[in-house]
Parts: structure tokens; sequence; C-alpha cells
């Protein structure tokens, strides 16, 4: 596993490897929305090589080579064991990222873009469930809700660190490869939204 040494902006303080992600470089290198599919097919299927990945992704395995390349360059994903060139394996790398908010123009754009290309690809997942849905054998465990809260900043706060302190452990089990019997991949979507203009502290 990346450990802190080999990426200085790790921040593991609460036991999951977390990356912080402000630095433009970091940002482009993500906003891209096949380097997102590359990802969750690592995460799900991998260790792959480029051509695998073309196979499933219905791209090229030149154009695959070069976004896994890209991941690579920062971290993203590294290299498995066995292979060579294009039939070298790749994997995902096991460290989450957060966006950190940055104060220049550029740190602003970056982040924006990496955001618009999350917010599309959770929608696409959103949109894949529901297809898939009605013929589910888990449709009954899955949970799909939304809520309007009338909360203080810090009770807002404090839900996050709710929500935040559930999951860290399940995705940690899930970092360090522990497959329990009959486990699946579950994608958590999480948006706590405050309302413009609708408290006196807004």
């Amino acid at each position: 596993m990346p450990t802190r040494d080999d990426h200085p902006e790790i921040d593991d303080e609460r036991g999951l490897p977390l990356r912080q992600l402000r630095r433009p470089e970091h940002l482009k290198a993500l906003a891209h929305p096949r380097r997102m599919q590359l990802l969750d097919l690592l995460v799900s299927d991998g260790p792959l090589t480029a051509s695998q990945c073309a196979e499933r992704l219905g791209d090229s395995a030149a154009s695959c080579s070069y976004h896994l390349r890209q991941l690579a360059r920062f971290g993203f994903v590294v290299e498995a064991d066995g292979g060579e060139g294009r039939n070298r394996p790749w994997r995902w790398a096991p460290i989450g990222n957060h966006i950190v908010e940055g104060t220049s123009p550029a740190e602003r754009a970056a982040a924006e873009s990496l955001g618009a290309v999350l917010d599309a690809r959770n929608l696409d997942r959103i949109r894949g469930w529901a297809g898939r849905r009605a013929s589910d054998p888990w449709r009954e465990a899955a949970d799909a809700s939304d809520w309007t809260l009338r909360l203080t900043r810090q009770e807002l706060a404090d839900l996050t660190a709710a929500i935040t302190a559930l999951i860290v452990p399940l995705q940690r089990r899930t970092f360090d490869g522990v497959v329990p019997e009959d486990s699946r991949l579950v994608d958590v979507l999480t948006y706590l939204l405050p309302r413009p203009g609708t408290t006196p502290g807004a």
C-alpha cells in the first residue's frame, strides 16, 4: 500500500489513507471521464492490462494505455506484477481522495472540472441502478432517499462526521482487500448541500 513517504499529501490520521487533492496537476489528472471509468474498472475487476480495459470499455488499447500512464504519473494506479509493455497489468492504488478547496484561480478551476466529472459519474450510477433495480436480488437492502433538514452549521458538521465514522471502517476493509463471503461493491453517494439564503447565518 502506498505510504505517506510515497505521497506526502496523504492524511491517514483516522486510519484511512486519504490523499488531499489541491494541486491543479493532480486534479486535472482525474478530471477525465475515461480515467474515472478506468479507476472504477480496476477497483471492481483489476488488475487488468490496457488491452483488457479497452475490451471492457469499447476503447483502443493505445487510448487506455495513455490514460493509465497519466493516472500512474500521480499515483492513482500502479503497475501490478507480471507482464511487459502493453501486456503489463495495472491495479488501483488503494488511497482515498479528498478534494480540498483551493484559493488560486487555477486550483478552483481544476477542482470545478473534477467535480463536474464526479457528478456526471454519480448520475450515471444512479441511472444505471434505476434501470436494473427491478431485477437485482439485493434491491430490498438498497436505499435511495432524500431528506430536507433544518440544521445549524455545527449540526451539519456533526452529521457529516457521523456518516463518515460509519463508512470509514468499511471503506478501510475494502482497501485492505478483505472480501466477506457473498459481498459486492456498493456505491455510497452522499450529498449534504446547504440551500442558499435559507438561514440568517447563511
